[in-house]
């Protein structure tokens, strides 16, 4: 939640900044922001992946036809007092835990003698779809069908503790820690399997519940006969992977160091009408671009990006809890609001894959980034809309009509507010 805040507040004062500077928000943004070897406010140099702000600033922006209706929507609405309007959010994310603590977790993979595979992870399934993506690392490294993997409950008395299921940290993490031990459990089938085809176990390759001779596809057998082959000789088939993130160390006195191996990027672009009447706000359109460095399971992406968008909707306009003397005066759902799937607007996901050298098959993380940056777009959306700048959330009816306005800004039309 202190993400999200800090992106709320960072992308609004760069909206704020740009009215100030007469600048567009956008070319603002791009004019300031990070590419390959820029420093971070930490002192680090970005300069181990692809550093992809400005492309998905981009992609966003022409994918929503953000410069043209930045000119032409305060005249289209001239007259009505329903306006409607535009705004960006972006944001760079560190993957996993960084230099706040060590970093690393585990996980098992044993190859069961019915030819399924069991698949342990201390990282758990909290609707993020972490099962799906381990289970497809799994079976793209023993060279299986999905439908052989059983991915088993979350048991740290059976996997040792890596840590908790934060920081959009499960992909790279977990991802890897599964990758290496599929690989190891794979190891031992290939010895069972190179012995009987007389050959070593480096010329091996393992696709579609097959084992072969890379160089003599034809030469090869089942998966099945090479797991009853390992069986016979007594080859251990579980195996355990540990990974641990490459090494980032910052000075805490200072806050200056390499606080991450690697980041992620991401822009929303929020299309909003606004009742200046009644103070009601619409969310119409929101088009989100997310660098995942690969994407593993594409619709899963889509579907964390389509999850995130509406969560950092109900952040934005409706979820508020009361305090009254450090106690919570919202204690029921009749209270607190959240998005409803009528609230929900037209959400155009964009996967922008820059593979990364830390993640499994280039994947980094998608979860997170999804949903900080709604909030910011579409309280930037709603100052384009009727100049009316709203610094608190959620931006309730009250907020967008009866708050104190800011003085016109130079693209909007801060005069009309109310």
């Amino acid at each position: 939640m202190g993400h999200l805040r800090r992106i709320f507040g960072n992308e609004s004062l760069m909206d704020e900044l740009a009215d100030e500077l007469g600048m567009d928000p956008l070319a603002l943004r791009m004019k300031n922001g990070f590419r390959a070897g820029s420093v971070t406010a930490t002192g680090q140099i970005l300069d181990n992946h692809t550093v992809s702000l400005v492309e998905v600033m981009e992609k966003a922006a022409t994918e929503a036809g953000y410069a043209e209706k930045r000119r032409s929507l305060p005249q289209l609405s001239a007259g009505n007092p329903v306006k409607r309007g535009i705004g960006l959010a972006a944001s760079f994310r560190g993957c996993s835990l960084g230099a706040e603590g060590v970093d690393a977790t585990g996980a098992i993979v044993s190859v069961q003698t019915d030819g399924s595979v069991l698949v342990f992870s201390g990282l758990a399934e909290n609707g993020q779809g972490l099962k799906t993506i381990f289970s497809q690392i799994a079976a793209t490294e023993l060279g299986v069908s999905l439908g052989r993997i059983v991915f088993m409950d979350t048991d740290t008395s059976t996997v040792p503790d890596g840590g908790p299921t934060v920081a959009s940290r499960s992909t790279v993490m977990g991802g890897n820690a599964v990758r290496i031990a599929a690989a190891k459990a794979r190891q031992a089938l290939f010895e069972a399997a190179a012995q009987a085809l007389s050959c070593s176990p480096s010329e091996l390759a393992a696709e579609r519940d097959r084992i072969f001779v890379r160089a003599q596809p034809e030469r090869g057998m089942e998966f099945d006969e090479a797991v009853g082959l390992a069986w016979n000789e007594g080859k251990l088939m579980a195996e355990f992977g540990w990974y641990g993130a490459p090494k980032v160390d910052w000075d805490e006195a200072t806050g200056q160091g390499r606080a991450y191996f690697t980041y992620v990027y991401g822009c929303q672009v929020a299309e909003v009408a606004v009742d200046t009447e009644t103070g009601q706000v619409v969310v119409e359109r929101i088009t989100a671009a997310h660098d995942v460095g690969l994407a593993i399971n594409p619709q899963m992406v889509q579907g964390q990006v389509f999850g995130g968008v509406a969560m950092g909707l109900g952040y934005a306009l409706l979820e508020e809890v009361e305090l009254d003397a450090g106690r919570t005066k919202t204690q029921n759902f009749d209270e607190y609001l959240i998005a409803t799937a009528s609230d929900v607007p037209e959400v155009v996901p964009l996967i922008i894959e820059n593979p990364d050298s830390h993640g499994p098959y280039g994947a980094k993380t998608v979860g997170e980034p999804t949903c900080e940056l709604a909030a910011a777009a579409i309280a930037n959306a709603i100052a384009h809309a009727c100049g009316r700048r709203v610094r608190d959330l959620p931006i309730d009816m009250e907020k967008v009509l009866l708050g104190r306005s800011l003085r016109p800004m130079r693209g909007g039309r801060g005069s009309e507010a109310r």
